[in-house]
């Protein structure tokens, strides 16, 4: 039995990563900055807007009050925000302050829209601090003093993680639809340097997304540069980080238009970054 792919309607979501709310520059400034961003995201009616992760800065007690004023000012935004976990969310707060500041149930999760399941990772599963409790989250864990590219502000994805990410691509291709990823951590050298990494089982997350030809592209934040490459049929694209944007060649925020036929990145001004064809 074949399964019935489901026609691609024209999407348009918003993108913003590495905003850093804290202390590093003026607050108004940055929230002046932001406020741009969500009326171009209104102007431009985009379906949602997700933020790739590293949110905030700070060490603690500024850390837990940038979480705080960073969500309350968030919530200025009318249209639907989802959240992926950066390193920097969780060098100090912890994991459940960020889900309840941010209203998830769980860092990692999916959602459906315009015949693609879009699939949000969380790249923080295992860190430096994580005890793992069986041998191949020990191994993956262990990638961080045997991986060059792996350093200690990424981290790795479990394996319960791991299972769940099969099932949800498993899911998506027995219901036709597409699938696209997020992460905070680039999966491909081409798409970071060694000073920023990897996620720590790259490989591993790789191997299993080149066996899915239903995967258009794989969106990833922390680099603060914007980069891309195309494998296995997918589009790997690191986009610039906010804390950046007054940099030439950066942007604060974009949108991504995916359609039948291509995917399309602009920035806030509406220049094209990228048209790109879906196989």
């Amino acid at each position: 039995m074949h399964n019935v792919k489901q026609k691609l309607t024209d999407i348009r979501f918003g993108v913003i990563t590495d905003i850093h709310f804290g202390n590093s520059e003026d607050p108004e400034v940055k929230k002046r900055d932001l406020r741009r961003c969500f009326d171009f995201w209104k102007d431009k009616q985009v379906d949602f807007a997700i933020q790739l992760g590293d949110l905030i800065e700070g060490k603690v007690p500024e850390a837990e009050k940038n979480l705080d004023d960073a969500t309350a000012f968030l919530v200025e935004y009318s249209g639907t925000f989802h959240h992926v976990v950066g390193n920097n969310c969780l060098g100090i707060v912890s994991l459940d302050r960020y889900l309840e500041r941010t209203s998830l149930d769980s860092p990692y999760y999916s959602f459906s829209s315009h015949g693609i399941r879009f699939i949000v990772l969380h790249g923080m599963d295992i860190k430096p601090e994580t005890k793992p409790s069986n041998s191949t989250d020990i191994s993956r864990k262990e990638l961080l003093h045997k991986d060059p590219w792996a350093n200690l502000y990424c981290g790795a994805i479990g394996g319960r993680q791991l299972h769940w990410l099969v099932g949800q691509l498993d899911e998506a291709k027995a219901s036709g639809e597409s699938a696209v990823i997020f992460c905070h951590f680039p999966l491909l050298k081409q798409t970071s340097d060694k000073p920023h990494g990897l996620l720590w089982n790259h490989d591993e997350v790789t191997d299993i997304l080149r066996r899915n030809e239903n995967i258009i592209a794989c969106f990833t934040g922390h680099l603060h540069r914007e980069a891309y490459f195309k494998r296995y049929g997918i589009h790997f694209m690191t986009f610039p980080g906010f804390v950046r944007r007054s940099e030439p060649h950066h942007y604060a925020c974009c949108i991504v238009d995916i359609g039948e036929r291509s995917v399309i990145v602009r920035d806030h001004e509406m220049n094209t970054i990228h048209e790109l064809p879906i196989d």
